[in-house]
């Protein structure tokens, strides 16, 4: 089957919002943008991005890094804020380049190299999946592209907005989405455009797609609707 990346219905209003640019402080652990299905903001287990997944998808979120392997790579196997659909299995992100640090915050930062980034996951089970990763960061950019079990998106800006204090420059938020056949597991790479990327937080919600059956008995359901108000009103 051929993959393709578009927004699903649910995440093109998303693509609408307007940037926002002001001068502020960045909001460690808090997601700026109201982007995709969920209302949440990301800044703790309580208040979760995607604030009702959807039955039968996969979602994790980190908004503060920790390191589980304690070696040259930061390895982090604890989704902190959530981790929900993955049956017993484990979702792992980890810096792959050696090159990076953890700050006071929780963010993953490397002044001297451009860090780049895996994220691995268990698949979830159906037939497509309309897969979302978010990420945010300060200072330098991450690169355009990334990339879902070796098929390539575009990023789409989210927010952006001026840092004061600390080092300064810009926090920046983005999304990538697939539309992809099931997979055992769900392997994303990202990377760093240049040194100095400070990762805050980075999220994956994959959601399945309804089958055309699934549509045409909610056709099939509406149009009852209406056959039922109409004899009402007749009556």
């Amino acid at each position: 089957m051929k993959q393709r990346t578009h927004l699903s219905a649910s995440l093109a209003a998303a693509s609408l919002l307007a940037l926002a640019t002001t001068s502020a402080s960045a909001a460690g652990g808090v997601w700026d943008s109201a982007v995709g299905p969920g209302s949440g903001t990301g800044a703790n287990s309580a208040n979760p991005w995607i604030a009702a997944p959807a039955a039968g998808s996969l979602y994790v979120e980190w908004n503060v890094f920790t390191d589980d392997a304690n070696a040259s790579l930061i390895v982090d196997s604890t989704p902190d804020i959530a981790n929900s659909g993955l049956g017993a299995g484990t979702a792992t992100m980890t810096e792959t380049t050696g090159a990076s640090f953890l700050t006071s915050g929780g963010n993953i930062y490397s002044p001297g190299a451009a860090t780049a980034f895996t994220l691995s996951m268990p698949g979830g089970s159906g037939s497509v999946f309309d897969v979302f990763l978010r990420a945010s960061s300060v200072g330098s950019e991450l690169s355009t592209i990334a990339t879902l079990n070796g098929v390539q998106a575009t990023r789409v800006e989210s927010f952006t907005q001026n840092v004061t204090g600390g080092f300064g420059g810009t926090e920046k938020e983005w999304y990538w989405t697939w539309t992809t056949p099931s997979a055992a597991t769900y392997d994303f790479a990202f990377v760093a455009s240049t040194s100095s990327v400070s990762l805050d937080q980075v999220a994956v919600y994959a959601a399945p797609v309804p089958e055309p059956s699934t549509y045409a008995m909610l056709a099939i359901g509406l149009v009852g609707l209406s056959v039922a108000r109409a004899r009402r009103a007749r009556n």
